[in-house]
């Protein structure tokens, strides 16, 4: 999924980092994660949930 986000060649692993560095959990995200947020969303637990944009990025958005 992240192919077109992080080009292939020689700097590649450099790019990466550089991409990583920028995420406050230092990872990238799994499918996992989504699945996982969207679990919460379908539950009983987010029932007083409504109208709300979840961000799913570990963090990018705030760096």
């Amino acid at each position: 999924m992240t192919s077109s986000v992080l080009p292939a060649g020689a700097n590649a692993a450099a790019l990466a980092q550089a991409f990583l560095a920028r995420i406050p959990l230092h990872r990238m995200g799994e499918p996992d994660d989504i699945a996982r947020a969207t679990l919460f969303l379908l539950a009983p637990a987010s029932s007083y949930v409504t109208g709300v944009t979840l961000v799913v990025d570990g963090g990018y958005l705030l760096s």
